[in-house]
């Protein structure tokens, strides 16, 4: 199978070809807002290893990052390449080649020209574009981003991430240089981005989902590639532990002995749903 940059060679793109599509796009998106509400909230269920990933946050404070392929978007994180013209697409892998290989004589230089023009021709622009595209996605795979909703009593994710109901919702604060480098989630088309465009390095698709997800009113921490799974933070940064209103007597027993067993102790309250408001709220 013939690799993107030269065809029958088998060059694969170079990282800073990859880097030069994280960095590219048709239009610039804007500036990512940082989210300055004063709590974030993480819902989640309740369930075989879920319930020791909850004691391990509350006792030993650690936070696991999931990489972009564990989030539930399978777009998250990954822009759309643009389409652009062939000329424009050979001239982007072909001079990235040459910047890879500057001892190039003449010959040469135009012998990969050739290469590559045949190939284009051969296997069409789409074909060369899906594979760049694969290729981003494999770079960008590095990546982890922690993912928090701006207010705890939203019924939708309840439903979706905490179990209908049964599971529990996490409070955090926002202080401390983990929660506070949160940005807030733009809503909208997805981004596209033109692998011939050099002009920005700063990766804003990260912040961007499509409209379909927009009940989430997400905020998220982006993590660096390379980063550790875990990270650890401080036990005050976590003020409130809220248990499902559909959660088992039993399990609510279980999180109120461990909340009270931690240093400091944990708040544990208990959402209730208001049949008459159709909304829920805080039981003490």
């Amino acid at each position: 199978m013939v690799g993107i940059a030269l065809g029958d060679r088998g060059h694969p793109p170079t990282k800073t070809s990859i880097i030069r599509f994280m960095s590219a796009r048709t239009a610039p998106l804007p500036i990512p807002i940082p989210a300055t509400d004063a709590h974030f909230y993480k819902y989640a269920a309740f369930t075989d290893k879920k319930m020791e990933w909850l004691k391990e946050i509350i006792f030993e404070h650690k936070l696991y990052l999931p990489t972009l392929d564990q989030l539930n978007d399978p777009a998250d994180g990954r822009p759309k390449l643009a389409a652009i013209s062939e000329e424009k697409l050979f001239n982007f892998l072909y001079h990235d080649r040459l910047s890879q290989n500057p001892d190039m004589s003449l010959d040469q230089q135009i012998n990969e020209g050739l290469i590559l023009d045949h190939n284009l021709k051969l296997h069409g622009r789409e074909c060369i574009t899906r594979k760049m595209s694969q290729y981003l996605n494999n770079e960008l795979n590095g990546w982890r981003i922690y993912c928090l909703s701006k207010r705890w009593d939203n019924l939708s994710l309840w439903a979706k991430y905490a179990n209908n109901h049964t599971g529990y919702c996490l409070e955090f604060a926002n202080i401390g240089p983990f929660f506070t480098s949160a940005k807030i989630v733009r809503y909208g088309e997805a981004p596209e981005l033109d692998p011939t465009n050099r002009e920005h390095m700063d990766g804003r698709w990260f912040f961007c989902k499509r409209e379909v997800w927009s009940n989430e009113e997400e905020v998220r921490v982006l993590i660096p590639r390379h980063s550790s799974c875990k990270v650890q933070i401080d036990p005050l940064w976590l003020t409130r532990l809220i248990l499902g209103w559909k959660m088992a007597e039993d399990d609510k027993q279980r999180i109120r002995k461990w909340a009270n067993e931690r240093l400091p102790e944990l708040k544990v309250v208990s959402a209730i749903y208001d049949q008459v408001d159709q909304t829920l709220k805080i039981a003490d």
